[in-house]
């Protein structure tokens, strides 16, 4: 028969309370890394608190530059103009409200059957302007209607540009044929002027000038020069 030894009270309570803390000792181990997410739960708000200001801040650097990118895209570029500089105007050419005219004979300027004068044109405007080549030119009765054929051009005449500064003026050679010459084919008519046309201009002034010219446009009687300096 075996025979079976009893622990006294105290020993077994002993025992016991080492089984307890046994029991305490690996409840810690086996909840550990339950008590490390926290931890790492803990990290990762910073974290993403971190990458959300950084993206934040991205987004707000890209907010900014935006403008500035789109201003200077949507500045006009500066106009490129053909306004000459300060100084370097250039001058006008001459109109007919700007100018008077004449007819003037110079001493022995008659030839066979024909007269040399000069037709003089004087700047009486405030402003510089110019004239260059041929002014058109035809006989007007008193009515201011023309008589005739205008001027023929001299092919031989060179074009030179004159400015003409307030009070100066500039000459064309006008070589006027003597309207007898051409008998009755001519037509006689009475002239009281000389109608002027500046070059490139379609108004007109007229320099006083009583003679007689041909009504038959058949019949050329002036031949005009261009303009030189006076």
């Amino acid at each position: 028969m075996v025979k079976r030894n009893k622990l006294p009270g105290a020993a077994a309570a002993v025992l016991m309370g080492c089984a307890v803390l046994l029991a305490g000792c690996g409840q810690p181990e086996s909840q550990e890394p339950a008590g490390s997410a926290p931890a790492t739960s803990s990290a990762a708000p910073q974290a993403s608190d971190q990458a959300s200001g950084s993206a934040s801040g991205s987004g707000s650097a890209a907010t900014e530059s935006a403008p500035a990118e789109e201003a200077e895209t949507s500045a006009p570029a500066a106009e490129e103009t053909d306004a000459p500089a300060e100084g370097t105007a250039e001058t006008g050419e001459c109109k007919a409200d700007q100018l008077e005219a004449a007819i003037k004979t110079e001493p022995g300027a008659g030839a066979a059957g024909s007269v040399y004068r000069s037709l003089v044109v004087t700047n009486i405007d405030s402003e510089d302007c110019t004239v260059r080549g041929y002014p058109g030119v035809s006989y007007v009765d008193a009515a201011g209607n023309q008589v005739g054929a205008p001027a023929d051009r001299d092919a031989a005449a060179e074009k030179v540009t004159v400015t003409l500064a307030p009070g100066e003026s500039a000459v064309a050679q006008l070589q006027q044929t003597n309207a007898g010459n051409y008998g009755p084919e001519c037509n006689q008519s009475d002239v009281a002027g000389v109608r002027v046309y500046p070059p490139n201009d379609t108004a007109w002034l007229t320099a006083p000038q009583e003679t007689i010219g041909c009504a038959n446009e058949a019949v050329v009687l002036m031949t005009v020069g261009t303009f030189v300096a006076a």
